[in-house]
């Protein structure tokens, strides 16, 4: 289940994104055409009105220059109480994040996530510019796609990829929440 703040829209990434854009003298129509989305899309994304899917979240980081890391605010302390989670809204649908390590931290990147039924990264698989990823499912079940190969995940189960290798995941379940916690070395953002 989300928490309280992405209900309360805490994650605002559009705010920063839109901001980003304007610093860099970019308009609405000259960063759609660099990603092949249309204005219209990206001005919701820029409004917190519509959730973009991993792959356009990291499209529009890179037409911006910017890592996704550096849309969330960044946390000092080394403890991360469970009701002071940052979420971050990294992309997809159905898909709740939320930071479990702090920003200051530069060896691993550990990410909380909550997946409604039916939720999924987004229809293209993506990559990350990290070593290794680990990905254990804390309850419900997870379909996840690496390279070629194919994964039924369930609670329990635990899987450690290459990020690099374009992946995607989705909850099969039409009524069960899934549950996953990720660890990523080095922190691609």
């Amino acid at each position: 289940m989300p928490s309280e703040d992405v209900k309360n829209g805490r994650a605002n990434i559009g705010f920063r994104l839109r901001e980003r854009r304007q610093r860099l003298g970019l308009t609405l129509d000259e960063v759609a055409r660099r990603i092949g989305l249309t204005k219209g899309f990206l001005s919701e994304v820029e409004r917190n009105r519509a959730s973009p899917s991993v792959t356009s979240l990291l499209a529009i980081c890179d037409a911006l220059s910017i890592k996704v890391g550096d849309l969330f605010s960044a946390t000092d302390s080394a403890v991360v109480r469970a009701g002071q989670r940052q979420p971050i809204k990294f992309g997809g649908t159905g898909m709740h994040d939320y930071l479990l390590s702090p920003n200051t931290r530069t060896q691993l990147q550990a990410i909380w996530t909550d997946m409604e039924p039916g939720g999924t990264t987004g229809p293209a698989p993506y990559a990350l510019p990290a070593d290794e990823a680990f990905a254990l499912v804390l309850g419900g079940e997870v379909s996840m796609q690496v390279g070629t190969e194919a994964f039924a995940l369930h609670s329990g189960d635990a899987l450690t990829y290459d990020p690099r290798e374009p992946h995607s995941l989705c909850n099969p379940s039409e009524r069960a929440w899934a549950r996953i916690l990720f660890v990523v070395t080095p922190p691609p953002y």
